[in-house]
């Protein structure tokens, strides 16, 4: 994967997890690369499509409560972490880096 499409990726991820995880987030707080921090505590920073698609329900429940700490305010719902990682699969789906 180029540096470019690496950016394109984790502005479109950042993005879709602000958007879908607010609230509990601030949306105003919640930049796309301080989504992206808290995404990489969970799953390292080398994160891609392929990696969201083969997520576990573990995986699922780390990230929102990575969220909840980062941002320290209530844990977003599971349903909601599902729901950005769908929108960003749907922009960058397996396969597309």
């Amino acid at each position: 994967m180029n540096e470019t499409d690496r950016m394109d990726f984790e502005q479109a991820m950042g993005e879709e997890f602000g958007q879908c995880l607010s609230p509990p987030l601030p949306f105003e707080d919640a930049s796309a690369h301080e989504c992206c921090e808290a995404i990489w505590r969970v799953l390292g920073d080398e994160v891609g499509p392929d990696r969201l698609a083969t997520l576990s329900a573990a995986d699922i429940a780390a990230l929102a409560a990575s969220f909840g700490r980062y941002f320290e305010v209530e844990n977003p719902t599971e349903e909601q972490v599902r729901a950005a990682v769908a929108r960003t699969l749907a922009r960058w789906p397996v396969g597309s880096l």
